[in-house]
C-alpha cells in the first residue's frame, strides 16, 4: 500500500509540476516520495512504482504532443519512454546508493545520469532543448539565474539532487544536509550576485520596441489578395502608432505573409514611412524567413534554421545568422530551443534578440518562458512577438519587462543597455564535462573493486522490514 501511494503522490506531483503550466514548487518534490519508499521494497517493486508515477505525470502533455505538435504515437511514446528510463534509473541507482551507504555518490553522481540523458535527448532528437525540467523553473527568476553559469543543466541537476538529499536526509542526516547545505548556498549565492550584481551599461540609454500581433493564418497571407492586403494595411497602421510612440524597433510575428519576388517590393513601400526597424515574419521561396526593413528601405533576410519536424517539411531551412547593426539579432519561435544557436549569436555581438514566432495557443506560456531562459544563459533581452502565444520582453537576468496575451495585442517597451557576456556563453557546456567525469570517477572505483558495500547492517535489515516479512 505504501508503494502504491508513493506512485500515486509522485504522480500527481509530476502532473502538477511539469507539462504547459508548471507548478515550480512542485516539481522539487515529484521524486521524494518513490525515493523514500525504494530502499524498503524489492526492484521491481521500485521499477512500477516509478513508470506508474511516470506515466501518471505524463497525461498533462501527451494530448499535446500527438494534437498540437502531430507527433505520431510512436513518437510520444517514445518521448514518454526515454523519461520512464531516465526516472527508473534515477530511483534505482539512487536506491543502491542507499542501500551501501554511499549518500554522497547517491547525491551528487545520480542526478548526472539525467542531467546526461536531457542532453543525449537534446542532441540525438531534432527538437533541441525543448524538454528540460529546468524550464519548470523559468518563472522563479531567482532560482533560474542558476542558468547563467551552468546552462540549463545545472537547474536539472539541482531538480533531482535536492529530493535526493532529502530521501537520505534519514539514512545521514548530518552528512545529507551539509551537502544539502552546500548546493543550496553555492546556487543561492550565484544568483543573489548575479540579481544584484551593478548593470553593466549603467547610465546608457534604453531602447523603446514595439511588438505587434494580429490574428492571422499559420502559413502567411498573401498580400496580393484582399485578405492579405487588408492584414498589411492594418499592420502598417499599429507600427506608424508604436513608432509615433517612440518605438525605434518594431517586431510582428512568425509567417504574417505569404511573398513572392513581385510582392516583396509592396511589403517594403508599405513599411518604409513608418520611420523605424520592423522586423517582419513572411514566407518567401518556400523559406520561413524574418524581413529587417529599415526606413531607408534597405532589407535583410534571415531563414530560420531550426524547423519544426513534421509542421515544417515543405520548408527549406536556413544555414546563417543575422546580426544587424546594434547588436540586433534575428531568430525565428524554434530557432530558441537550441541554446548552441543562441549562444552563437552573442559571441557574434549580438545583445538584444528580436524573434518572430507563432506558437500554440496552448503552450503560449510555457514557449515564451523557454525563450526567457536562453535570454538568462547568454545575458539578452529577447524581444519575441507570438501570433498564437504571446508578446513577451525580458531582460538579461529573466525579467519580463512585458508581456500580452496575442489574439490582436501591442506592447511598447523600453529594453535595457547591454550587459556582459555570461559564463555560460563564454564557456558553453562545461557544467556537463564535469558530469560525465563525475560518472565515470564513480564507475572507475566500482570496476576496480573499491565500491564494496560498507554497510554493517544485516542485508535483512536493509533489504526487508517487518511489515513486508509478514
Amino acid at each position: 500500500m505504501w508503494t502504491i501511494f508513493a506512485a500515486a503522490a509522485s504522480g500527481a506531483l509530476w502532473f502538477g509540476g511539469t507539462g504547459l503550466r508548471p507548478i515550480a514548487g512542485l516539481t522539487w518534490l515529484a521524486l521524494l516520495p518513490l525515493l523514500l519508499i525504494a530502499p524498503r521494497v524489492r526492484p521491481r517493486a521500485a521499477l512500477t512504482a516509478t513508470v506508474g508515477a511516470w506515466l501518471i505525470g505524463q497525461l498533462n502533455v501527451v494530448g499535446y504532443y500527438h494534437g498540437a505538435l502531430q507527433m505520431p504515437v510512436a513518437a510520444v511514446a517514445g518521448v514518454v519512454l526515454i523519461g520512464a528510463t531516465l526516472a527508473v534509473g534515477t530511483v534505482l541507482f539512487a536506491r543502491l546508493l542507499f542501500l551501501r551507504d554511499r549518500i554522497t555518490t547517491a547525491i551528487l553522481v545520480v542526478p548526472a545520469l539525467w542531467v546526461l540523458g536531457e542532453y543525449a535527448v537534446a542532441h540525438l532528437l531534432p527538437h533541441g532543448a525543448w524538454w528540460s525540467l529546468a524550464y519548470t523553473q523559468a518563472g522563479v527568476r531567482p532560482i533560474i539565474q542558476l542558468t547563467a553559469l551552468t546552462g540549463i543543466w545545472g537547474m536539472t541537476y539541482l531538480l533531482i539532487a535536492i529530493p535526493i538529499g532529502l530521501a537520505a536526509a534519514p539514512r545521514d542526516p548530518v552528512l545529507a544536509g551539509g551537502i544539502l547545505l552546500v548546493l543550496v548556498v553555492a546556487a543561492g549565492s550565484w544568483s543573489i550576485g548575479t540579481l544584484t550584481a551593478p548593470p553593466a551599461g549603467k547610465g546608457q540609454v534604453g531602447t523603446s520596441v514595439g511588438l505587434v500581433a494580429l490574428e492571422q493564418p499559420d502559413d502567411g497571407m498573401p498580400i496580393d489578395q484582399p485578405a492579405g492586403r487588408e492584414l498589411l494595411t492594418r499592420y502598417v497602421a499599429r507600427a506608424t502608432g508604436l513608432a509615433g510612440r517612440g518605438a525605434r524597433i518594431i517586431v510582428l510575428p512568425e509567417k504574417v505573409f505569404g511573398l513572392t519576388d513581385a510582392t516583396l517590393p509592396r511589403l517594403v513601400d508599405a513599411f518604409r514611412p513608418v520611420g523605424a526597424r520592423v522586423v517582419v515574419g513572411a514566407v518567401l521561396h518556400q523559406r520561413n524567413v524574418a524581413l529587417l526593413l529599415e526606413p531607408s528601405g534597405a532589407t535583410a533576410t534571415y531563414a530560420k534554421q531550426r524547423l519544426i519536424p513534421g509542421l515544417e517539411d515543405w520548408l527549406v531551412p536556413g544555414h546563417d545568422d543575422l546580426v544587424a547593426d546594434g547588436g540586433l539579432g534575428i531568430a525565428i519561435c524554434k530557432d530558441l530551443d537550441f541554446p548552441g544557436l543562441v549562444r552563437r549569436y552573442r559571441a557574434e555581438g549580438a545583445t538584444t534578440l528580436l524573434v518572430p514566432a507563432l506558437d500554440f495557443r496552448d503552450d503560449g506560456r510555457l514557449h515564451s518562458r523557454m525563450a526567457v531562459v536562453r535570454g538568462i544563459e547568454s545575458g539578452m533581452t529577447v524581444v519575441r512577438a507570438a501570433a498564437f502565444g504571446r508578446l513577451t520582453v525580458s531582460g538579461p537576468t529573466g525579467d519580463v519587462l512585458g508581456e500580452a496575451t496575442t489574439g490582436d495585442a501591442e506592447l511598447l517597451v523600453t529594453v535595457p543597455p547591454p550587459v556582459r557576456r555570461t559564463i555560460y556563453s563564454r564557456t558553453g557546456d562545461w557544467f556537463l564535462i564535469l558530469m560525465v567525469a563525475a560518472v565515470i570517477a564513480t564507475g572507475g572505483r566500482w570496476w576496480w573493486g573499491r565500491g564494496k558495500v560498507t554497510s554493517s547492517r544485516p542485508a535483512s535489515q536493509v533489504m526487508t522490514s517487518d511489515w513486508r516479512k509478514a
